[in-house]
């Protein structure tokens, strides 16, 4: 079985405002080695670090993301939602946040949430290949559709199919085992209801990650039936889980 990794969900969003450079740089000073976070495109086409359509719950504006500039986008206050610590924390566009990570983690896990075109998803994975960070790179979407576009830009990427539900499982296990780059990325409450669908991947050859795993009991039974990729709000429990069961 291959080493477990660690992925800092939408950075170290236990303990800083959710897709901001500190949120990435907190998940790095934990000790993850890979971190995961969420792709909007602004209007003005520039993929940005942003998780809801709407600005309400984790800035101090309002309205959609999709309706804002990144000038305006950047404009807003993305920290004192989460403490008044990381007031004036700004929302960072993707090519921000690949000049923050290049060299510093083995996997990054950009998860493609909204676009306008097949030319956004375009520009988001000649940004990763502008950087050489190709291989290092995982696109991941509950969007397949975005993975086509992700795909057809580029053969050498990986892309992984986020399920959120058993009834998507065979037909997610199908497309990824069509393709080489592929890795299936479950929600940890599928994966647990039913482990059988972890060995199911595994028997193909496919590797698991799992989402929103912050339970080391959890992880324990995860990674018995196959999971080697875990997603993670609690960056340094599930690091400290990882090195105790020596992955």
């Amino acid at each position: 079985m291959n080493p477990i990794e660690v992925i800092g969900h939408r950075g170290y969003s236990a303990a800083a405002p959710e897709n901001t450079l500190i949120s990435l740089e907190a998940a790095l000073a934990a000790g993850a080695r890979a971190v995961e976070f969420d792709l909007h495109v602004a209007r003005c086409g520039t993929p940005i670090l942003f998780h809801d359509e709407r600005l309400e719950r984790t800035t101090d504006g309002g309205g959609l993301v999709a309706e804002q500039t990144l000038e305006q986008l950047q404009a807003l206050d993305a920290g004192t939602w989460f403490s008044a610590e990381f007031a004036g924390e700004r929302i960072p566009s993707f090519v921000e946040a690949l000049e923050l990570l290049d060299g510093r983690v083995d996997h990054l896990y950009p998860e493609v949430k909204r676009f306008r075109r097949p030319e956004d998803v375009a520009h988001i994975v000649r940004a990763v290949r502008d950087r050489n960070l190709l291989e290092h790179t995982t696109f991941i979407s509950i969007d397949w559709m975005a993975l086509d576009h992700v795909r057809a830009e580029e053969p050498a990427v990986g892309i992984g199919f986020i399920v959120v539900s058993p009834d998507q499982f065979a037909e997610a296990l199908a497309r990824a085992a069509r393709d080489p780059l592929a890795i299936l990325d479950l929600s940890h409450e599928v994966a647990l209801a039913d482990p059988s669908v972890v060995e199911r991947a595994c028997a193909e050859g496919l590797e698991v990650a799992t989402w929103t795993v912050n339970d080391p009991e959890e992880a324990t039974v995860l990674r018995d039936a196959g999971v080697t990729r875990f997603t993670t709000d609690q960056v340094d429990r599930l690091v400290s889980w990882a090195r105790s069961v020596g992955g």
